[in-house]
Order: C-alpha cells, then structure tokens, then sequence
C-alpha cells in the first residue's frame, strides 16, 4: 500500500520525512479497528442466544429436520 501525503501549508513547508509512514499506520490501525468492530457484531448477531430471540419474535416454526414451515 502506498500513501501519497501532500502538506498545503501557507509557509510551504513540506511534510515531515516519516509523513506517508504515519499516515500508512494510521490507516492500518483504523482498518484493524472496524474489522474488529464488524467480528465482534457478527459474532453477537450469529450466537444462539440471538437466533433464538429472532426465532420466537418473528415467531418461526420448524419440522424435525430442520426445515422452516410456513
């Protein structure tokens, strides 16, 4: 992955040198972050305790093998 940083600065002071690597990393943490988010809310959405609830509110039924009536 490359990061291209551009500084707009009014003194036309150029990015620091570790710029595009401290943006890169900051990119990454954020990325590791909302995945972590995303498997800790499928995880949650996914556990029986959930299927469960979801089952007697929308008040599903099923045959012995497992297939869903109506």
């Amino acid at each position: 992955m490359s990061v291209e940083v551009t500084r707009y600065s009014t003194t036309w002071q150029p990015p620091a040198d570790d710029a595009e690597e401290i943006v890169t990393e900051a990119l990454r943490d954020l990325a590791r972050w909302l995945y972590r988010q995303l498997q800790v809310e499928y995880d949650h959405l996914t556990s029986d305790k959930v299927i469960e609830e979801e089952i007697i509110v929308n008040e599903y039924t099923f045959t012995e093998t497992g297939r869903r009536l109506g």
